[in-house]
């Protein structure tokens, strides 16, 4: 919850060259603080070197939190919480979106949660 919250970065390990062409320096050092959370150890190494073009076409993406990551990572479209820690860690003016789609999908009721307006207030 604390790195989808704060989405803290870890700037010692410089951005490779390679990817310096389409990813935000931001986006790296969130990646590097991500790796830290079981699950996501390899994720920089595939960001990288594993299917950095397939990476690139997914940032790229209007949408990307509405397609499938590259890779075995396709797996976090039954993981919603875990997807969206991709999300916040990469695409960030996304998370948003990212965060009304998880709680559709995950919450029971959830479009009453997010389709809420002044009608459903307190008074």
């Amino acid at each position: 919850m604390n790195f989808l919250i704060f989405c803290p970065q870890k700037k010692d390990i410089p951005v490779p060259v390679a990817l310096k062409k389409w990813l935000p320096d931001a986006a790296w050092f969130s990646i590097q603080k991500l790796i830290e959370i079981e699950m996501f150890e390899q994720f920089a190494q595939h960001v990288e070197h594993g299917a950095a073009k397939r990476f690139e076409d997914w940032y790229n993406e209007v949408t990307p939190e509405q397609e499938k990551l590259p890779l075995d990572w396709k797996k976090l479209e039954n993981m919603p919480f875990e997807k969206l820690l991709v999300v916040r860690a990469l695409r960030p003016d996304r998370t948003t979106t990212a965060l009304d789609n998880f709680i559709r999908k995950v919450m029971p009721r959830g479009d009453d949660f997010v389709d809420c307006d002044m009608t459903s207030n307190s008074k």
